[in-house]
């Protein structure tokens, strides 16, 4: 079934960042007491990412800061829970006692936190990582194609926003570096505390667009934030991750990178 709705994330759906994620650590160790640990845990992150350690996407973590950590795999001697496998997750789901890792970024964030990171000071750093993504040098390669695909899909009657959790300064630079235009969506949501706000938004759409959740579609990188509440409403999902995800089956559908999400929703609007 073709749907007549699509909600599209943002950061790590409409582009792959293969390499800024590692930077994190660099903007938050370089002048820290593990400085030195820099680079041991930009490869421990490879191997959480790649599904090779006990510490997997797809899983919540408690947030504790590290006590007095003593080695790189400290940080990561953590337990992890695929929760939303689970037949009642909500104990799981409280965000002040638990982090869903579900990307390089996300993995990125914890370990900063769990070297002490937080506040203002945490979010000065956040936003020098958010800068890499519009540099050249450091930043995705665009794809002029998907772009031009958002357009048709709209076309031929598909109603297209874009839902992020960004803030909308970031995104809209973002969305320009990359190519995108006002007229590539209906609707942009930035700061939209994704799963929290999603049923009534999804209600919203309904209403708005004339729509049931069965003829919606949510595309993104996080399972948990970007598609979980349009699966428990009903709705068709699509997880675009080139990483090893805990609770992958729980998902309608799977590509690696934007470009097969761009292959899966041409072959989708030819049926």
């Amino acid at each position: 079934m073709t749907p007549r709705f699509i909600c599209f994330d943002l950061d790590g759906t409409l582009y792959l960042d293969s390499c800024v994620y590692l930077r994190m650590i660099n903007h938050f160790f370089h002048d820290t007491p593990y400085r030195d640990w820099i680079f041991p845990v930009q490869e421990q992150m490879k191997q959480v990412l790649s599904g090779q350690s006990s510490l997997r996407c797809g899983q919540f973590v408690p947030k504790q800061k590290a006590e007095h950590p003593k080695t790189p795999e400290d940080l990561f001697d953590i337990p992890g829970t695929a929760a939303l496998l689970l037949p009642d997750p909500s104990p799981w789901l409280d965000r002040t006692l638990y982090s869903y890792i579900s990307d390089g970024w996300t993995l990125g964030m914890y370990l900063a936190r769990r070297i002490g990171w937080e506040g203002e000071d945490f979010w000065k750093r956040f936003r020098l990582v958010r800068n890499d993504l519009i540099d050249p040098y450091w930043g995705p390669v665009p794809n002029p194609a998907l772009p031009v695909l958002l357009k048709e899909l709209k076309k031929q009657g598909i109603h297209v926003v874009l839902c992020s959790n960004a803030q909308e300064a970031n995104c809209i630079e973002l969305l320009d570096y990359l190519g995108f235009d006002d007229s590539c969506f209906e609707e942009l949501c930035f700061d939209a505390d994704k799963p929290h706000t999603f049923p009534q938004r999804i209600a919203q759409w309904g209403r708005q667009f004339n729509l049931s959740p069965k003829e919606m579609l949510f595309i993104g990188d996080q399972g948990y934030f970007d598609l979980y509440s349009g699966k428990t409403c009903g709705a068709s999902t699509l997880l675009v991750s080139p990483w090893n995800a805990a609770d992958a089956e729980l998902w309608d559908h799977m590509v690696q990178t934007p470009k097969e999400m761009e292959a899966y929703l041409r072959e989708l609007c030819l049926k």
